[in-house]
């Protein structure tokens, strides 16, 4: 992946968060967390692994760009 496929994400971080990932992997670990707060009923226990997955993946992939992106420069 090229930075400039990269280029609306990295936009991203630098518009809303200030060029800090930190602040944005935060931000998905809460919305995770916030998940135990939701009544049982409105997700399936599957249904909240799944997005909790896919979030994790998210940050993952995220702090990933940041590394690579960090190390071009």
């Amino acid at each position: 992946m090229t930075n400039t496929n990269l280029l609306p994400l990295l936009s991203y971080f630098e518009e809303c968060h200030e060029g800090d990932i930190l602040s944005f992997t935060q931000w998905l670990d809460k919305a995770i967390y916030m998940f135990h707060y939701l009544p049982t009923d409105t997700f399936s226990e599957i249904e909240r692994q799944n997005v909790s997955h896919v979030l994790n993946e998210l940050k993952e992939a995220v702090i990933k760009i940041h590394i690579e992106q960090n190390k071009c420069d």
